[in-house]
């Protein structure tokens, strides 16, 4: 003899199921929305709208947490860069762009370079230099003259504006031996940082 299960079945389906679809999204916490983040875990930046020189994320190096910036210029043939950044050090700190590294700038444009970096309060003081007296590399829109690094700080609000410039009158390139003038002087465009 079959005995049927349906009519027992049927009605205790029909109080079970709503009860779990009802807690479908409420994270088996007690239900509700999450708390809103309030603590911010990523720097965010936006690239310049515009500029002779500016300053470009990194995508592959940057994390959410580590913020690298190249510096591009101009086509044109030069032996080095050197230039002053400001960033707020209550919310972020210089740091080296890859662990080891043994100043807080970076180069692989050149091929024998002296690199040289100082950090004073909030200003970042940078220099990359081809090594020699004939030495200089023809650079294009694309060349990355130089990288620096930037990371978060901890119990930084979320939304946080984080102040980030290049300090005017601070920064030149040196020009190719041949130059009549050994330096130019530049103007770096940063783009705009948030802790969020």
């Amino acid at each position: 003899m079959t005995r049927s299960f349906r009519s027992t079945w049927t009605p205790m389906a029909a109080l079970v199921l709503p009860a779990i679809l009802a807690c479908v999204g409420c994270g088996g916490g007690g239900g509700g929305a999450p708390a809103a983040k309030t603590v911010a875990d990523t720097l965010t930046y936006t690239n310049p709208a515009s500029g002779t020189y500016t300053l470009l994320k990194n995508t592959t190096k940057s994390t959410p947490t580590h913020l690298v910036l190249d510096l591009v210029g101009p086509p044109g043939n030069v032996s080095g860069v050197g230039f002053y950044l400001s960033a707020d050090q209550t919310k972020v700190t210089w740091t080296t762009v890859d662990t080891g590294d043994p100043e807080k700038v970076k180069s692989s444009t050149f091929s024998s370079t002296i690199l040289k970096s100082k950090v004073s309060g909030d200003i970042l003081q940078a220099g990359v230099y081809q090594k020699g007296t004939t030495a200089t590399i023809a650079a294009t829109s694309a060349t990355v003259l130089a990288s620096v690094a930037l990371n978060l700080k901890g119990s930084i609000p979320v939304n946080t504006t984080v102040n980030l410039t290049a300090v005017p009158g601070k920064a030149v390139i040196l020009n190719p031996p041949d130059n009549p003038t050994a330096t130019t002087s530049i103007a770096i465009s940063a783009g705009t940082l948030t802790a969020n």
